[in-house]
């Protein structure tokens, strides 16, 4: 295990914090901002992130010049399309473990879902978390509520950071929501904040989750949709390693 331990750490290897892009949406479907993800990557590798978050398509381009020096966090878990007439109660996984070494993956990233009926969904990512251990591939867990509108409430974000880490998670990321402060307390793995409220402005939520704890960042839409991306990248690493 202490090959595990060593790539976990090896993820918050900057000032001990992780400041990752995410540009997995695109698995629905098309996104605004996402029409090439791989050019995103590019333009932005002389930036403050630490990495990127991405789908196995893209995740090959990070052999070119910077992006190699660039973390790779491999998302692993599909829940369905934008096509789809309902939320999946379960993201199963189908990037196997072995494809996510030979694609030098850093990190897996899988979704999981909490509510009612989750502990057929839980029970398998619990064992697709043991078989990127068996790797020494650190899992990050993303916190979802399987009835969407409840993903951004404390008690989802709180029992599922929770149960996250006691299944083996070795990192959450969680929304941010009331008593966030509390969601990190409560979770024994680092946390790193996902996109914040729609409502709210991100600098003040980064502001208000550095000073709770978190670990790190994980932006996508508040990041690849800004006008200048760069300087938001900028102002946002200043807050986390303050």
């Amino acid at each position: 295990m202490n090959g595990l331990l060593r790539s976990t750490a090896r993820l918050f290897s900057h000032d001990g914090k992780l400041f990752i892009m995410a540009m997995d949406h695109a698995q629905t479907g098309l996104v605004d901002g996402l029409e090439d993800v791989k050019a995103l990557m590019r333009s932005t590798a002389d930036t403050a992130l630490d990495g990127y978050l991405v789908n196995v398509e893209p995740a090959r381009a990070m052999i070119e010049g910077a992006l190699l020096q660039k973390k790779l966090l491999l998302r692993t878990s599909f829940g369905g399309t934008r096509l789809s007439g309902s939320f999946a109660l379960s993201h199963r996984n189908h990037v196997s473990p072995e494809t996510a070494r030979s694609l030098g993956a850093d990190a897996a990233v899988m979704m999981l879902t909490f509510g009612e009926h989750d502990a057929e969904g839980l029970q398998q990512a619990a064992a697709d978390i043991d078989a990127f251990h068996r790797l020494g591939i650190p899992v990050v867990a993303e916190i979802l509520a399987i009835d969407f509108t409840k993903t951004q409430s404390f008690e989802t974000q709180a029992n599922g950071a929770r149960v996250a880490a006691e299944l083996g998670a070795d990192v959450v990321k969680a929304f941010y929501t009331e008593k966030f402060d509390a969601v990190v307390a409560n979770c024994p793995v680092p946390v790193i904040l996902a996109g914040g409220p729609k409502e709210k402005d991100i600098f003040d939520v980064a502001k208000a989750a550095v000073n709770d704890g978190v670990k790190g960042f994980a932006f996508g839409r508040n990041l690849f949709m800004a006008e200048d991306i760069e300087a938001r990248i900028s102002r946002l690493d200043e807050i986390l390693r303050k």
